[in-house]
């Protein structure tokens, strides 16, 4: 006999006993087939929606970083911008207001004023005291020194400009404290200073306490130096500007 002629004959003999476990092997392998193409097809059929739910989540994402950021970087420009800044963006306000000073015909029709309780020149916050001191003289014109003092906490800056109010001419500031365009130059004392046409002070670059006038100390004072030059003797109108007032007074 043949090999396989032994195993078919075999394969015959053991069969009844089997009971039927050949065609439930078939069977079971057809059944588990079939699940697993059920479940590939099922597979195939959520996998394309996924792929779009996918895509839609990264967009979100990306959108989110994106808007999240842009967030940041605008509370961190509102909270944390240097304080240069911010006083840039206040000067510049103060800069832009119409200077209100009067223009005289004759320096008959000039009145200093108006005078504060101490005697010194100014309506308030801020009081201005000519204490007469000569800066320097040139072929230019002279330098005078003055000073400006307040009692009150004023939230910087504040500006000053002045104009001679025969002709509105614009007067200028040397040294400490002036500030805006340079409009000219000059050798005082030996040394080159350049020209400006404001004055910006400060709380925290006041002078010392000690050093305040006429009689008393005062809370905050500022030294500065005003040019006069040859050809303007007349009488001055100054303007003075801060975050939420604006003075004006004339001097004779």
């Amino acid at each position: 006999m043949s090999l396989r002629r032994d195993v078919h004959s075999a394969f015959d003999v053991i069969t009844p006993s089997m009971a039927g476990l050949s065609e439930r092997v078939v069977q079971t392998v057809l059944v588990e087939g079939a699940a697993r193409r059920r479940k590939e097809k099922m597979l195939f059929r959520i996998r394309a929606p996924l792929s779009l739910v996918a895509v839609f989540l990264l967009i979100a994402l990306v959108a989110a970083v994106f808007v999240g950021g842009r967030l940041i970087q605008d509370w961190n420009a509102l909270h944390n911008s240097p304080a240069g800044q911010s006083n840039n963006s206040d000067l510049a306000q103060l800069e832009a207001r119409p200077l209100n000073l009067p223009v005289l015909k004759s320096r008959s029709e000039c009145t200093t004023g108006p005078f504060n309780s101490d005697g010194t020149v100014g309506s308030g916050p801020l009081f201005a005291y000519a204490h007469g001191g000569l800066g320097g003289i040139t072929s230019w014109g002279a330098y005078i020194d003055n000073d400006f003092y307040t009692d009150q906490q004023i939230a910087g800056p504040i500006l000053v400009r002045v104009r001679y109010v025969l002709n509105n001419v614009t007067g200028v500031f040397v040294g400490k404290y002036a500030a805006g365009p340079v409009v000219g130059s000059d050798v005082v004392n030996g040394t080159r200073v350049e020209q400006h046409n404001e004055l910006v002070l400060f709380e925290n670059t006041a002078d010392r306490v000690t050093d305040n006038p006429p009689s008393r100390p005062h809370a905050f004072k500022w030294s500065f130096t005003v040019g006069v030059p040859n050809a303007e003797t007349g009488p001055t109108g100054w303007q003075i500007d801060g975050l939420g007032f604006t003075e004006v007074f004339v001097i004779c």
